[in-house]
């Protein structure tokens, strides 16, 4: 069963919890649709900038909110914003053409965080294409997320971790979209195929974990006991795993408390 859907308007700023959310072509609607960049383009995330989390998101009616905790400042973004001059940007490996924000926003953030950024839009006339090898014939598109459209994680796999920590762990450290119940420990391992009321998804390959989980969602505070948790268990090829990627094969509709589907397993990489 689906108990949490969460996005992340701006990519490695703060999530929104949804009750339920419409799956799209390039992932659940809206989920980092937006994200900020540095003078030369490069995108930024939580990862070398820890205070990103000083920024809460709320969802409104036309957009959401983006308030600063540190200064108590306010802004409103709405989904389809006033968007300016093309940019060229980069992120991991790709290189892909996104729209500034206007309204006053690339400003507002390099006031906040001291140093020049701007806020891009990805937008359909530039896509960013998944590699081949995870396409499905419905959706050959992603966002600005690290690499495919959607993360599941389960229950079970968040249990596992947590019985080797000290102090309880907040699960939105890995940035899911979904997460399901279960009884058992990375069950999403072997899911190839599944469905969620009317939407299929293909299960692509198992996420690959980096430093961000350190950083508390919260505070912004790093350490390295979550992910040195984690690799002392869960470590393949110099690679840490937790949750699974996963690519739409139809659209849809998904709420928290529908019952998750596996259609179709594989062998688990790890």
């Amino acid at each position: 069963m689906v108990t949490h859907l969460y996005i992340y308007p701006i990519k490695s700023l703060g999530a929104v919890s949804l009750r339920e959310s419409i799956l799209e072509n390039e992932g659940l609607r809206g989920d980092r649709r937006f994200m900020l960049v540095d003078s030369k383009g490069m995108f930024i995330t939580q990862r070398t900038r820890p205070a990103l989390t000083r920024f809460v998101l709320s969802e409104t009616a036309g957009g959401f909110t983006v308030k600063d905790a540190v200064t108590g400042l306010v802004k409103e973004l709405s989904w389809e914003p006033l968007l300016g001059d093309w940019l060229s940007v980069e992120i991991w490996e790709d290189q892909l053409l996104a729209r500034e924000v206007l309204e006053g926003w690339s400003e507002w953030f390099s006031a906040a965080l001291s140093e020049e950024v701007k806020l891009v839009r990805i937008t359909p006339e530039q896509p960013r294409l998944m590699k081949v090898k995870y396409q499905t014939e419905l959706a050959t598109t992603t966002s600005f997320a690290d690499s495919l459209p959607l993360l599941l994680v389960s229950s079970g796999s968040y249990a596992a971790l947590q019985e080797r920590l000290e102090e309880p762990i907040d699960q939105l450290r890995f940035r899911p979209n979904i997460i399901v119940s279960s009884l058992e420990s990375f069950a999403e391992d072997t899911w190839a195929e599944l469905k969620i009321g009317e939407v299929s998804l293909s299960g692509a390959k198992p996420c690959a974990r980096c430093p961000l989980v350190n950083v508390d969602p919260l505070t912004g505070e790093s350490d390295k006991k979550t992910l040195k948790a984690l690799a002392s268990f869960r470590t393949l090829n110099h690679k840490v795993y937790l949750g699974q990627q996963f690519v739409p094969m139809s659209l849809g509709k998904i709420q928290v408390g529908m019952e998750v589907q596996v259609i179709q397993s594989k062998d688990a990489v790890y």
